[in-house]
């Protein structure tokens, strides 16, 4: 069995390709279709182009810690909104889709908010 290599790149690299594509006028399966042809795998690809979709920074303005992840979210009022909400607030302060998405995900946990456990 042959292994393929494929690239690695950060999301910025792929924003760039996806928006030289003009991702925005094209369908989701069209730019993760265009990211495999370039020779990004399928997760790499479907991964880049969903945080593509979604918009925000790419890069972090800040460290997140757990201090002030239960700060910011314990003042938006968190524990009553949808985790989307959440994450939105996040990303507008300055997070990333990703740093976003675990800090509610993390805080939602820490609130009983959400089960850890399987049954």
């Amino acid at each position: 069995m042959v292994s393929r290599r494929y690239k690695r790149g950060k999301q910025f690299e792929y924003n760039q390709i996806l928006d030289a594509f003009n991702a925005h006028q094209k369908r989701f399966a069209d730019c993760v279709e265009h990211l495999v042809n370039i020779g990004f795998s399928l997760s790499q690809s479907n991964n880049a182009v969903h945080v593509y979709f979604k918009g925000g920074d790419t890069e972090a303005h800040f460290r997140l810690s757990s201090a002030k992840r239960t700060k910011l979210l314990d003042g938006f009022d968190a524990k009553s909104k949808p985790p989307k909400a959440s994450v939105k607030y996040l990303m507008k302060l300055g997070c990333t889709y990703r740093q976003a998405t675990s800090a509610v995900y993390k805080y939602r946990q820490e609130r009983g908010l959400i089960s850890t456990k399987l049954t």
